[in-house]
């Protein structure tokens, strides 16, 4: 099993993915997110278990 990286990390590159001004750095936390968990689904379900997102 993939271990998950910290939560704090993930918090900080979902706000960067929503934040952001500047697209490259859009990117770069998506590819970071994606990275971690394989698919948008699986990054999905980690924000919802942590309640990031509803």
């Amino acid at each position: 099993m993939m271990k998950e990286p910290p939560l704090v990390l993930v918090k900080t590159w979902y706000e960067l993915l929503l934040n952001a001004e500047d697209k490259g750095s859009k990117q770069h936390a998506e590819q970071m997110l994606i990275g971690a968990f394989g698919t948008p689904e699986a990054v999905a379900a980690y924000l919802k278990k942590h309640n990031i997102i509803k």
